[in-house]
């Protein structure tokens, strides 16, 4: 909770110092993105079960360009992947809603790309499918990697990003019952945006 709480000061503090610079860059951008859905890390000590099968994300959110460097953006992604055991795909799926709000530094260049990096902070809700009652919501950090490319004269932009998120998967029912570990999932997208200036 100290986390989630931390990175909401992060997004004040950032609101704060970008309001009076580079009034002429603020916008606000619509996105939405598919892809690859992942965990990367081992769900029990003795590392025989994982989500590491890859699955799907959908997702999208709106970002508020604060000025030229520096926007705060809200996401939600839905994934969903199987549960493996001993490398053996289980027959278990399940869906992640993931909500989230992050500050992301950007660098836009003169010929339209755009790197990026954000870090910020939400909730996961992990939902065995098949199941009903089951579901939990964990709080959970978020950061990433992206490059944006604006297309000339448009308000569109495509873009490539890497997302992941970190939390811990306790307290489950049913086939996710007794797992304790720290799970550090993935997301790899592409997806488009439109931009509005204000």
């Amino acid at each position: 909770m100290s986390f989630t709480r931390s990175m909401l000061g992060a997004l004040v503090l950032a609101a704060a110092v970008g309001t009076p610079l580079a009034a002429q860059n603020r916008s606000v951008s619509i996105f939405a993105r598919g892809g690859g859905y992942n965990g990367l890390t081992n769900l029990n000590d003795a590392g025989t079960a994982d989500f590491k099968k890859t699955g799907y994300n959908l997702g999208g959110g709106v970002g508020f360009q604060l000025n030229k460097y520096v926007t705060v953006r809200g996401d939600f992604t839905y994934g969903r992947n199987e549960l493996r055991d001993t490398s053996i795909p289980s027959g278990v799926k399940a869906n992640r809603y993931l909500y989230d709000a992050a500050v992301q530094l950007q660098y836009p260049t003169s010929s339209g790309f755009e790197p990026y990096g954000f870090a910020g902070g939400g909730a996961v809700t992990v939902h065995q499918v098949g199941t009903s009652g089951q579901d939990k919501t964990k709080g959970a950090g978020t950061f990433g990697l992206g490059l944006n490319y604006r297309i000339p004269n448009s308000p569109l932009s495509v873009f490539a990003e890497a997302k992941s998120w970190l939390y811990k998967i306790d307290g489950m029912s049913g086939a996710l019952a007794g797992f304790n570990k720290t799970e550090f999932e993935a997301a790899w997208s592409g997806g488009l945006s439109y931009r509005f200036a204000l």
